[in-house]
């Protein structure tokens, strides 16, 4: 992405007032999933975790880019807790102006969980402006700076990155 995007988003998240607070599993009562549904299987694999989290007994959200392949593709259709959105609906400069991936953002949840994995800028933009309480992400790129809480993948394997988040997060302020 442009220096004046990186620079614009580093302008906006020094303005971002957040209460950080740590969040496990059992305290958290909403989080927020935000990935790149272009890939089936990661698309599949981010929908388990928030089945995964509901069963926990956190409302989750998720949002994530879809990328169109072609003239003829659409993108997948919002659903009850999932919301897509593609290209035509962020600026040129990779921002976000769709009204309701802005109230997404300005949402307050006690979770965000960063499965992007393609360091893909919007991705990055909608982490880094959340007003969330406890931000996970993979460890490297911009999410060593954005997240509360990195892990270190190997190979960017999403099922293992998921169950060190799962794991991770059921350990924190345990007695």
């Amino acid at each position: 992405m442009s220096v004046i995007a990186r620079k614009y988003l580093a302008r906006k998240a020094k303005r971002i007032k957040r209460q950080v607070r740590a969040a496990n599993l059992s305290a958290a009562e909403t989080a927020l999933i935000v990935y790149d549904a272009s890939d089936a299987t990661t698309e599949k694999k981010a929908r388990n975790y928030a089945r995964f989290l509901k069963e926990e007994g956190i409302k989750a959200d998720s949002i994530a880019f879809y990328k169109l392949k072609g003239k003829e593709d659409k993108r997948p259709e919002d659903e009850l807790n999932y919301l897509y959105f593609d290209k035509k609906s962020i600026n040129w400069m990779g921002f976000p102006k769709d009204t309701r991936v802005l109230k997404c953002i300005a949402k307050k949840y006690h979770l965000l969980i960063d499965l992007n994995f393609n360091n893909n800028f919007t991705l990055e933009v909608i982490s880094s402006l959340s007003t969330a309480n406890f931000k996970v992400g993979k460890s490297g790129m911009y999410q060593d700076e954005v997240c509360d809480l990195t892990i270190a993948t190997k190979d960017n394997n999403l099922d293992y990155y998921l169950s060190q988040v799962s794991t991770y997060l059921k350990m924190i302020n345990k007695k």
